[in-house]
């Protein structure tokens, strides 16, 4: 009998050990899932700020020249943290304003999904005006770096930094950024 119960008592605390093991995987895995989905939604903000720069108010070269705080949009990088974050995303106490050089009406908001996607688009170039490769950082190359296949030059263009960062439930946050160039 005393067996018994020893054996009873080992297989209660093997059982409490392994529902707590099986709670904290799916608490890990609900909260991977969670990031995913806000990673996903971040396309939105991206797509919407693709579609501003090559179809929108931003679309044409002249317009790029200067900064526009009603399209999100700066002609020269933004101070940043170590990260690559802009430090106008950062500051979570006034979300909306990003610290006067931004527009808070271009937010897009899923209130059924309790998200919040807000972008900001800054020219990688030291100054405003025309671009030029002294001034800009640039993608593409003006020479061919290849031994026997000569490839298409790629003429030296703007490159610019789309930073979005979605604000989720339970008061989430996540940032996300891509390059982009448009000629």
């Amino acid at each position: 009998m005393v067996i018994a119960l020893v054996t009873l008592a080992v297989l209660l605390i093997g059982a409490a050990a392994t529902m707590r093991s099986m709670n904290v995987s799916l608490l890990n895995t609900g909260n991977i899932g969670f990031k995913r989905d806000m990673a996903n939604q971040s396309e939105r903000a991206i797509r919407a700020a693709t579609t501003l720069m090559t179809s929108g108010g931003l679309s044409s070269t002249a317009s790029r020249l200067a900064s526009n705080p009603a399209f999100n949009y700066s002609a020269t990088m933004l101070p940043s943290d170590t990260t690559g974050i802009p430090l106008a995303m950062l500051n979570m106490t006034d979300a909306d304003a990003f610290g006067g050089i931004g527009n808070a009406a271009l937010a897009i908001k899923l209130p059924e999904d309790g998200i919040e996607l807000h972008y900001m688009i800054d020219r990688m170039c030291v100054a405003p005006g025309a671009f030029t490769t002294a001034n800009c950082s640039v993608l593409g190359r003006s020479d061919n770096a290849g031994y026997s296949i000569p490839g298409p030059k790629i003429l030296p263009q703007a490159t610019f930094r789309i930073t979005v960062r979605v604000r989720g439930p339970h008061n989430a946050y996540s940032f996300y950024q891509t390059t982009y160039s448009v000629n």
